[in-house]
């Protein structure tokens, strides 16, 4: 498959108190069109900030970041961890943010809000405001907004952790589904090993701080993943083991 982000020699720092702090060394990856991609590390290891530079988000930093040829800007979404939903809009009115940003027909708007509306349970709840849905609610209004304006590539930054297990577990599967389905790449951050077993084709290892990824693990578990095969085990405590040797 085609590098679609490639990411060379990649540094960050911190200005602390008159000093320096090294958020991450020494980055290189890069990441195949179509593929799921997952970074996994200890907390401070500069997973969030290296999705942040990968994204476009943050752009002061060493090194280099290189995008496909034909991939855009505006191909590519991010969706954050504390659901980043605006306030005093409703569920379809931030489902479409990004589509009226971009001027787009008023007609076409509305067929892609119903789609996502669809897609994701959320019919019910159009014209609700953001402070009246649970937080499984908010997180799929952030993922369909992310997905409305059909990116090629999606960040996600530990987009399950604020969720209860049952309700994380559910949307997993519903992206995976998606993720099948509309050919995207994504690219995300986690803390919990098994998540990343769950979802990725590929997980990256980063070490403590300064953040260097430690390994590179390719996911051979056949899909759908088995949670409480051997193998699955098997694959947990060796990552686990690169985390906290």
């Amino acid at each position: 498959m085609a590098e679609l982000i490639t990411v060379r020699n990649i540094q960050k720092t911190f200005a602390d108190n008159g000093g320096k702090i090294s958020a991450l060394a020494d980055i290189d990856i890069a990441v195949a069109e179509g593929e799921f991609l997952v970074f996994v590390g200890p907390s401070g290891s500069g997973k969030s900030t290296l999705l942040r530079i990968m994204s476009g988000l943050d752009q002061e930093y060493n090194g280099e970041l290189q995008y496909a040829e034909d991939l855009k800007r505006s191909e590519i979404s991010f969706v954050f961890q504390q659901f980043a939903l605006f306030p005093w809009l409703t569920v379809e009115e931030n489902i479409g943010f990004g589509l009226a940003a971009r001027n787009m027909p008023e007609k076409e708007r509305r067929e892609i809000i119903k789609k996502e509306l669809n897609e994701f349970g959320l019919e019910s709840f159009a014209r609700v405001p953001p402070r009246d849905l649970s937080g499984g609610m908010k997180q799929r209004v952030g993922i369909a907004r992310a997905l409305a304006t059909a990116p090629r590539v999606v960040f996600m930054d530990e987009p399950f952790s604020e969720l209860d297990s049952f309700t994380a577990d559910e949307l997993r599967k519903e992206l995976l589904t998606l993720w099948h389905a509309r050919k995207m790449t994504i690219i995300m951050v986690t803390h919990i090993v098994e998540e990343a077993i769950l979802l990725a084709d590929r997980i990256a290892v980063l070490t403590p701080r300064p953040g260097r990824i430690e390994k590179i693990i390719k996911n051979d578990l056949p899909r759908p993943r088995v949670e409480r095969s051997q193998d699955f085990y098997d694959l947990e405590d060796k990552i686990t083991k690169i985390i906290r040797p």
